[in-house]
Protein backbone atom coordinates (compact mmCIF):
# COMPACT_ATOMS: atom_id res chain seq x y z
CA UNK A 1 0.00 0.00 0.00
CA UNK A 2 1.47 3.34 -1.38
CA UNK A 3 1.92 5.37 1.86
CA UNK A 4 -0.16 8.97 2.85
CA UNK A 5 1.52 12.04 1.45
CA UNK A 6 2.65 13.85 4.64
CA UNK A 7 -0.28 16.76 5.35
CA UNK A 8 1.11 20.39 4.64
CA UNK A 9 -1.10 23.25 5.50
CA UNK A 10 0.14 26.74 4.88
CA UNK A 11 -1.25 30.06 6.61
CA UNK A 12 -0.50 34.00 7.01
CA UNK A 13 -1.39 36.62 9.52
CA UNK A 14 -1.17 39.94 9.67
CA UNK A 15 -1.07 42.54 12.89
CA UNK A 16 -1.91 45.78 13.57
CA UNK A 17 -4.69 48.25 11.80
CA UNK A 18 -2.52 49.88 9.37
CA UNK A 19 -3.46 51.12 6.08
CA UNK A 20 -0.59 49.70 4.17
CA UNK A 21 -2.61 46.10 5.32
CA UNK A 22 -4.68 46.56 2.19
CA UNK A 23 -1.70 46.66 -0.08
CA UNK A 24 -0.68 43.72 1.66
CA UNK A 25 -3.57 42.04 1.07
CA UNK A 26 -3.80 42.62 -2.57
CA UNK A 27 -0.71 41.05 -2.84
CA UNK A 28 -2.05 37.90 -1.07
CA UNK A 29 -4.75 37.91 -3.76
CA UNK A 30 -2.54 37.91 -6.61
CA UNK A 31 -0.72 34.58 -4.98
CA UNK A 32 -4.08 32.91 -4.21
CA UNK A 33 -2.75 33.12 -0.75
CA UNK A 34 -5.19 33.27 2.24
CA UNK A 35 -4.74 35.55 5.36
CA UNK A 36 -5.95 36.73 9.10
CA UNK A 37 -6.04 40.11 9.30
CA UNK A 38 -5.70 40.74 13.50
CA UNK A 39 -7.22 44.38 14.42
CA UNK A 40 -7.31 46.47 17.32
CA UNK A 41 -10.61 48.50 16.90
CA UNK A 42 -9.66 51.47 18.88
CA UNK A 43 -8.24 53.65 15.95
CA UNK A 44 -10.14 52.17 13.22
CA UNK A 45 -11.26 55.31 10.40
CA UNK A 46 -8.62 57.80 11.99
CA UNK A 47 -5.47 58.99 10.48
CA UNK A 48 -3.45 56.35 8.34
CA UNK A 49 -5.69 53.37 9.73
CA UNK A 50 -7.88 50.92 7.87
CA UNK A 51 -11.69 51.87 8.46
CA UNK A 52 -14.77 49.54 8.94
CA UNK A 53 -15.57 49.51 5.09
CA UNK A 54 -12.34 48.20 4.21
CA UNK A 55 -12.39 45.59 6.83
CA UNK A 56 -15.97 44.77 5.08
CA UNK A 57 -13.92 44.70 1.94
CA UNK A 58 -11.06 42.53 2.85
CA UNK A 59 -13.97 40.06 4.39
CA UNK A 60 -15.48 40.33 0.84
CA UNK A 61 -12.22 39.04 -0.60
CA UNK A 62 -11.89 36.54 1.63
CA UNK A 63 -9.68 37.35 4.70
CA UNK A 64 -10.41 36.43 7.62
CA UNK A 65 -10.42 39.00 10.36
CA UNK A 66 -9.63 38.32 13.71
CA UNK A 67 -9.39 40.44 17.06
CA UNK A 68 -6.32 42.27 18.51
CA UNK A 69 -7.98 43.91 21.45
CA UNK A 70 -9.32 47.52 21.15
CA UNK A 71 -6.58 49.79 22.42
CA UNK A 72 -3.44 47.26 21.89
CA UNK A 73 -2.86 47.21 25.37
CA UNK A 74 -0.48 44.36 26.78
CA UNK A 75 -2.97 42.21 29.00
CA UNK A 76 -1.15 40.58 31.55
CA UNK A 77 -0.29 44.22 33.23
CA UNK A 78 -4.35 44.10 33.58
CA UNK A 79 -6.73 44.02 35.94
CA UNK A 80 -9.76 41.63 35.60
CA UNK A 81 -12.14 44.17 34.34
CA UNK A 82 -9.71 46.04 31.88
CA UNK A 83 -8.81 42.82 30.91
CA UNK A 84 -12.40 41.35 29.75
CA UNK A 85 -13.04 44.87 28.28
CA UNK A 86 -10.45 44.77 25.94
CA UNK A 87 -10.36 41.03 24.86
CA UNK A 88 -14.64 41.02 24.69
CA UNK A 89 -14.96 44.55 23.45
CA UNK A 90 -13.07 44.37 20.51
CA UNK A 91 -15.16 41.04 19.51
CA UNK A 92 -18.01 42.93 19.46
CA UNK A 93 -17.14 45.36 17.63
CA UNK A 94 -16.07 43.65 14.93
CA UNK A 95 -18.77 41.04 14.41
CA UNK A 96 -20.88 44.23 14.31
CA UNK A 97 -18.75 45.51 11.33
CA UNK A 98 -18.59 42.85 9.41
CA UNK A 99 -21.91 40.98 10.58
CA UNK A 100 -20.51 37.46 11.63
CA UNK A 101 -18.88 35.75 13.98
CA UNK A 102 -14.89 36.39 14.68
CA UNK A 103 -13.41 33.11 16.48
CA UNK A 104 -9.74 34.57 16.68
CA UNK A 105 -7.84 36.72 18.69
CA UNK A 106 -4.26 37.60 18.57
CA UNK A 107 -2.33 38.80 21.72
CA UNK A 108 -0.06 42.18 21.93
CA UNK A 109 3.25 41.65 21.34
CA UNK A 110 2.69 37.95 22.07
CA UNK A 111 2.46 38.69 25.81
CA UNK A 112 -0.37 36.58 27.53
CA UNK A 113 -0.42 34.36 30.65
CA UNK A 114 -3.25 31.63 31.55
CA UNK A 115 -5.27 34.29 33.10
CA UNK A 116 -5.19 36.08 29.76
CA UNK A 117 -5.92 32.94 27.61
CA UNK A 118 -8.80 32.42 30.59
CA UNK A 119 -10.39 35.52 29.31
CA UNK A 120 -10.39 34.83 26.01
CA UNK A 121 -11.69 31.67 26.54
CA UNK A 122 -14.84 33.08 28.16
CA UNK A 123 -14.94 35.84 25.40
CA UNK A 124 -15.89 33.28 23.07
CA UNK A 125 -13.31 32.84 20.52
CA UNK A 126 -12.03 29.77 18.99
CA UNK A 127 -8.17 30.04 19.28
CA UNK A 128 -5.44 32.72 19.89
CA UNK A 129 -2.17 33.29 17.85
CA UNK A 130 1.14 33.97 20.05
CA UNK A 131 4.19 34.97 18.35
CA UNK A 132 6.52 32.17 19.20
CA UNK A 133 8.53 31.20 16.47
CA UNK A 134 10.22 28.72 14.34
CA UNK A 135 7.18 26.27 15.08
CA UNK A 136 6.39 23.99 12.19
CA UNK A 137 4.52 21.08 14.17
CA UNK A 138 0.83 20.48 13.60
CA UNK A 139 0.18 19.61 17.21
CA UNK A 140 -0.47 22.96 19.33
CA UNK A 141 -2.97 24.43 22.16
CA UNK A 142 -5.38 26.59 19.89
CA UNK A 143 -5.11 29.49 22.07
CA UNK A 144 -1.50 29.35 21.42
CA UNK A 145 -1.14 28.96 17.93
CA UNK A 146 2.94 29.31 17.28
CA UNK A 147 4.29 31.03 14.07
CA UNK A 148 6.73 29.30 11.71
CA UNK A 149 8.71 33.18 10.61
CA UNK A 150 8.09 36.88 10.56
CA UNK A 151 8.35 38.48 7.81
CA UNK A 152 11.25 40.84 9.43
CA UNK A 153 15.20 40.84 9.62
CA UNK A 154 15.50 39.08 13.29
CA UNK A 155 18.97 38.48 14.08
CA UNK A 156 19.65 35.27 15.21
CA UNK A 157 20.19 36.00 18.60
CA UNK A 158 16.55 37.11 18.38
CA UNK A 159 15.20 33.82 17.38
CA UNK A 160 17.53 31.85 20.24
CA UNK A 161 16.21 34.67 23.05
CA UNK A 162 12.65 33.68 21.78
CA UNK A 163 13.12 29.85 21.98
CA UNK A 164 15.28 30.30 25.47
CA UNK A 165 12.25 32.18 26.82
CA UNK A 166 9.61 29.74 25.83
CA UNK A 167 11.90 26.77 27.22
CA UNK A 168 11.85 25.03 23.75
CA UNK A 169 15.19 23.19 24.10
CA UNK A 170 14.66 20.87 21.71
CA UNK A 171 13.47 22.93 19.05
CA UNK A 172 16.62 25.74 19.93
CA UNK A 173 18.98 22.68 19.07
CA UNK A 174 17.50 21.73 15.80
CA UNK A 175 17.29 24.97 14.35
CA UNK A 176 20.43 26.94 15.49
CA UNK A 177 22.75 25.40 13.06
CA UNK A 178 20.14 26.83 10.41
CA UNK A 179 19.74 30.10 12.43
CA UNK A 180 23.56 31.10 11.84
CA UNK A 181 23.65 29.72 8.78
CA UNK A 182 20.63 32.51 7.20
CA UNK A 183 20.32 35.94 8.99
CA UNK A 184 17.90 36.50 5.90
CA UNK A 185 14.59 35.45 6.97
CA UNK A 186 13.12 34.98 3.65
CA UNK A 187 16.41 32.18 2.99
CA UNK A 188 14.86 30.54 6.64
CA UNK A 189 11.26 30.98 5.61
CA UNK A 190 11.70 28.80 2.37
CA UNK A 191 14.13 26.22 4.10
CA UNK A 192 11.54 25.85 6.41
CA UNK A 193 8.37 25.56 4.19
CA UNK A 194 10.87 23.05 2.30
CA UNK A 195 11.17 21.11 5.45
CA UNK A 196 7.28 21.30 6.14
CA UNK A 197 6.30 20.18 2.37
CA UNK A 198 8.71 16.55 2.72
CA UNK A 199 7.87 15.91 6.18
CA UNK A 200 4.35 17.65 6.96
CA UNK A 201 3.23 20.10 9.14
CA UNK A 202 2.22 24.23 9.65
CA UNK A 203 4.14 26.89 8.21
CA UNK A 204 3.44 30.04 8.98
CA UNK A 205 4.08 33.25 7.93
CA UNK A 206 3.54 36.29 10.00
CA UNK A 207 4.06 40.41 10.02
CA UNK A 208 2.73 43.83 10.23
CA UNK A 209 2.06 45.65 7.09
CA UNK A 210 3.20 48.95 8.50
CA UNK A 211 6.88 47.25 9.32
CA UNK A 212 7.20 46.23 5.54
CA UNK A 213 6.23 49.13 4.38
CA UNK A 214 8.75 50.73 6.83
CA UNK A 215 11.84 48.80 5.73
CA UNK A 216 10.67 48.15 2.09
CA UNK A 217 10.06 44.34 2.22
CA UNK A 218 7.58 43.99 -0.37
CA UNK A 219 10.04 42.73 -3.18
CA UNK A 220 11.39 39.87 -0.43
CA UNK A 221 7.43 39.49 0.68
CA UNK A 222 6.27 38.70 -2.87
CA UNK A 223 9.13 36.53 -4.22
CA UNK A 224 8.07 34.58 -0.37
CA UNK A 225 4.46 34.60 -1.57
CA UNK A 226 5.42 32.93 -5.08
CA UNK A 227 7.52 30.61 -3.96
CA UNK A 228 5.01 28.56 -1.13
CA UNK A 229 2.09 29.49 -3.26
CA UNK A 230 0.32 26.94 -5.87
CA UNK A 231 2.06 23.99 -4.29
CA UNK A 232 0.35 20.89 -5.28
CA UNK A 233 -1.30 18.71 -2.31
CA UNK A 234 -0.48 22.08 -0.18
CA UNK A 235 -3.74 23.01 2.06
CA UNK A 236 -4.29 27.03 1.98
CA UNK A 237 -6.29 28.09 5.00
CA UNK A 238 -6.90 31.18 7.30
CA UNK A 239 -6.14 31.00 10.82
CA UNK A 240 -9.78 30.14 12.13
CA UNK A 241 -9.58 27.44 8.84
CA UNK A 242 -6.52 26.22 10.79
CA UNK A 243 -7.66 24.58 13.77
CA UNK A 244 -10.69 23.09 12.02
CA UNK A 245 -8.27 21.67 9.71
CA UNK A 246 -6.62 20.12 11.98
CA UNK A 247 -9.13 19.20 14.65
CA UNK A 248 -7.33 21.47 17.56
CA UNK A 249 -9.66 21.97 20.14
CA UNK A 250 -9.40 22.79 24.09
CA UNK A 251 -8.49 19.47 24.88
CA UNK A 252 -5.34 20.05 22.18
CA UNK A 253 -1.29 19.85 23.40
CA UNK A 254 -1.48 22.64 26.17
CA UNK A 255 1.61 24.77 25.75
CA UNK A 256 2.83 25.63 28.85
CA UNK A 257 4.19 29.26 27.77
CA UNK A 258 3.53 31.92 29.75
CA UNK A 259 4.90 35.19 27.43
CA UNK A 260 7.14 35.44 24.31
CA UNK A 261 9.15 38.46 22.71
CA UNK A 262 7.49 41.15 21.69
CA UNK A 263 7.32 41.21 18.02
Amino acid sequence: MQAMPPRVVVTTSWDDEDRSGLRLAGLLQSCRLPGTFYVPTGRLGSASCLTPEDLRRLNADGFEIGAHTVSHAILPTLGPRELAAEVGECKEQLQQILGREVPMFCYPKGRFSSRVTSAVRRAGYRGARTTRMLASSGAFYPFALPVTIQAFPHRPSNYIRNLVRLGSLPTLLRVTPDLLRFEDWSRLGKLMFDRVVKSGGVWHLYGHSWEIEKLNLWAQLEDMFEYVANRSGVIYATNGQLLSELGATDSSRRDNVASVLPS
